[in-house]
C-alpha cells in the first residue's frame, strides 16, 4: 500500500539541502522556507504545514519550527489567520518596476530581465564595515535589509541594503504594512540623487552561497554601491553579490533616465 505523501514531506525532499548548515537552525530552516515560496512551491494564499508536522518530517524540534515561522511572521511573508488555525503564505514575489542596481541583459543589449527581489532578512546592528565609509554620519545603528534577487528565474544573486536606523525609523514611522522589499527606494521615500560602484571579483562567502545556490568557494562579482540623496536625507549603501554567469549586467550613475553604462558580468576565462 503507497502512503500519499505530505505537503511537508515532499517539500523536505526537495528542499532540505537549502539551508546552511552554519547557521542556526531555525534560520536554516527559514531559508528552506522562503526557497519554496521563491520557486512556487507554495504560492500566495497556500496553507504551509502545521509546526507539528513540519517538526515530524524534519530534524528539527519543534521550537525550531515554531520560531522559524515567527520570523516569517513577522518579516510579512508568512500570515495567521483569526478564525482558522494554521499558517499561510501572505505575499508572492512580484517583479522590480524600476531597476538600477540589478540590469541583466542578453548579449544584444536590448532585452532587460525581470528582476524578483525578496527579503531574506531585516536586522538593526551597530556593527561596523565597508558601508561606513559612505554612512559616515552613522552614530550608533544601521539597519541592513538582505534580500534574495531572482533574475528573470534564471539565477539568484544577493543584496545587502544598508540605512542609517534613524532614517529608516523615520520612513517607517506610522506604517503597519511590513517591508516588502520590492523597492526599496520608494518604500523608504529616498530621493537618489547620484551613485557610484566599485566592483571586484572575490569568493562570495559561504552562508551566501547557501542562500543562493551556488557551490562554495564560488568566485563572483561583488558590487559595492554608495548611493547619494538629497540634503535632507543620507543615502544608502548596498553589496551585491553576482554569482558567475553568461548575462552582461549594466550599471548606471543616470538615476533620473536611461541607463548609460554597460559592463560585462561574462567571466568565464577569469571565474573557472
Amino acid at each position: 500500500m503507497t502512503t500519499k505523501k505530505t505537503s511537508g514531506t515532499r517539500f523536505w525532499e526537495k528542499y532540505k539541502r537549502r539551508g546552511t548548515a552554519d547557521l542556526p537552525k531555525y534560520v536554516q530552516l527559514r531559508d528552506c522556507i522562503l526557497a519554496a515560496i521563491r520557486e512556487g512551491f507554495w504560492k500566495q494564499g497556500d496553507r504551509l504545514p502545521t509546526e507539528m508536522d513540519l517538526a515530524e518530517v524534519t530534524e528539527f524540534s519543534l521550537g525550531t519550527v515554531q520560531n522559524a515561522y515567527r520570523n516569517l511572521v513577522q518579516d510579512g511573508t508568512v500570515e495567521r489567520r483569526k478564525g482558522r488555525a494554521g499558517s499561510f503564505v501572505s505575499r508572492d514575489v512580484k517583479p522590480v518596476d524600476t531597476v538600477w542596481h540589478f540590469l541583466f541583459s542578453d548579449d544584444r543589449h536590448e532585452h532587460f530581465f525581470s528582476v524578483f527581489p525578496q527579503i531574506d532578512r531585516i536586522v538593526r546592528h551597530a556593527s561596523r564595515g565597508s558601508w561606513n565609509l559612505h554612512l559616515k554620519w552613522v552614530a550608533d545603528e544601521v539597519v541592513q535589509v538582505d534580500r534574495i534577487v531572482d533574475i528573470g528565474r534564471e539565477f539568484l544573486i544577493f543584496s545587502q541594503f544598508f540605512i542609517d536606523a534613524r532614517e529608516y525609523d523615520r520612513a517607517r514611522k506610522g506604517k503597519t504594512k511590513p517591508l516588502q522589499g520590492n523597492n526599496l527606494r520608494r518604500e523608504l521615500n529616498l530621493n537618489v540623487t547620484h551613485m557610484t560602484c566599485d566592483l571586484r571579483l572575490e569568493e562570495i562567502p559561504a552562508a551566501i552561497c547557501g542562500k543562493i545556490n551556488a557551490p562554495v568557494k564560488t568566485m563572483g562579482l561583488v558590487i559595492e554601491a554608495r548611493v547619494h540623496t538629497n540634503p535632507q536625507q543620507q543615502g544608502y549603501f548596498q553589496r551585491i553579490f553576482v554569482p558567475k554567469t553568461s548575462l552582461w549586467l549594466r550599471i548606471s550613475s543616470n538615476v533620473n533616465g536611461a541607463p548609460k553604462h554597460a559592463i560585462p558580468a561574462e567571466l568565464e576565462e577569469m571565474l573557472c
